[in-house]
């Protein structure tokens, strides 16, 4: 591929394309020999296959890794089920085998789901990726009620290899790119481990991560700012200038343990108009997502920002230079932007230090 690797995860575009080209699941089960109980089909009513495209919608956006060229992985692998389409059962299979060996300890019931997939990636280029996906078996129930001498009785029967179309059920997912578009190879999630992946999982999938914590999130403040900067004025809020943003970034980063791509944009958007919320927010997304940042998940490691990054900064036209970090309100700062175009500041502090 001619250029530069892609930073970013897909699109949203990219995402609603995506469509299941071959699917397949196989049983796992911690009582059987092997632990995996092989199926040579799989056949999809259309609520389930609405259910696994929007689940893939979701992974579409993860942390990103990279093949570790030092160590067994699944490069080849995920090729050949692409390329070699005889054989995808027989390998799907495999690598089934291969995640339940690796998985040792007790393992929970359920099934590993292995997809080719398929995404628009720019007008008539079609592209294809590797979803897995460990999905737990839940017990679940249906009911029925009937008329007994003028009482109604429920009569509830108990499904035992039911899948919970809930996606709380879904413990590990990855996304697997074997071509050189992107800087990534692989996207994966973990709920157990989040926001890393489990070791087992990791040596699974032969993957390190691509980027450190701390580059993303220099990453994620970067791309606030950069997009703030871009706002037109007359397009913004009122109240709201580039160190508004910021600020709100800086607190996120602050406070959370874990970064998630909605909640971020939740923080640092805000807008009474619903409508242009919304723009402003798909559009933060864009640049995060330009910056290789949007829907991964990570800890946030506000200390590797530069203290002068984590500043923000106003001067008056007398030039009288306001400097702080974080909030208008942490800082004890408001501020009221008066009709003939002026504004009007005030500082409530504990104490005020005279800097000679």
């Amino acid at each position: 591929m001619a250029g530069q690797p892609l930073e970013s995860v897909l699109t949203q575009a990219q995402r609603d394309s995506l469509e299941i080209v071959d699917f397949i699941f196989h049983i796992i089960d911690p009582d059987a020999p092997g632990k995996v109980i092989k199926l040579d089909e799989v056949q999809l009513q259309p609520k389930q296959r609405a259910f696994f495209i929007e689940r893939l919608r979701d992974i579409a956006e993860g942390t990103q890794y990279v093949f570790n060229s030092d160590a067994a992985n699944l490069q080849v692998h995920s090729q050949q089920l692409i390329e070699e389409r005889d054989g995808f059962v027989d390998l799907s299979y495999s690598l089934t085998q291969e995640f339940a060996r690796l998985h040792g300890g007790q393992m929970s019931a359920g099934v590993f789901i292995i997809s080719v997939v398929k995404y628009l990636a720019s007008a008539h280029d079609w592209r294809q990726l590797v979803f897995l996906l460990k999905m737990d078996q839940q017990e679940s129930f249906t009911y029925s009620y009937e008329d007994r001498e003028g009482r109604r009785v429920a009569i509830v029967n108990e499904i035992p290899n039911a899948l919970n179309e809930n996606k709380r059920a879904i413990q590990k997912s990855a996304l697997i790119d074997s071509t050189d578009r992107f800087a990534w190879d692989v996207l994966a999630f973990d709920r157990v481990k989040k926001p890393e992946i489990g070791d087992y999982f990791r040596d699974f999938l032969g993957v390190i991560e691509r980027q450190q914590d701390s580059t993303l999130t220099k990453s994620a403040h970067t791309a606030v700012r950069k997009w703030a900067r871009e706002i037109p004025q007359e397009s913004l809020p009122p109240g709201e200038d580039i160190n508004t943003y910021l600020g709100r970034a800086l607190n996120y980063l602050k406070d959370h343990d874990t970064f998630v791509t909605d909640a971020f944009l939740e923080t640092v958007v805000r807008d009474e108009d619903p409508r242009r919320k919304e723009l402003c927010a798909l559009s933060l997304r864009d640049v995060l997502a330009e910056a290789g940042v949007a829907g991964q998940t990570f800890r946030p490691r506000p200390n590797s920002l530069p203290k002068k990054q984590k500043n923000q900064t106003y001067e008056t036209s007398e030039g009288v230079t306001i400097t702080y970090e974080g909030t208008l309100e942490t800082a004890g700062i408001d501020i009221v932007h008066l009709d003939n175009g002026g504004a009007r500041v005030t500082i409530e502090t504990h104490r005020l230090i005279p800097k000679g």
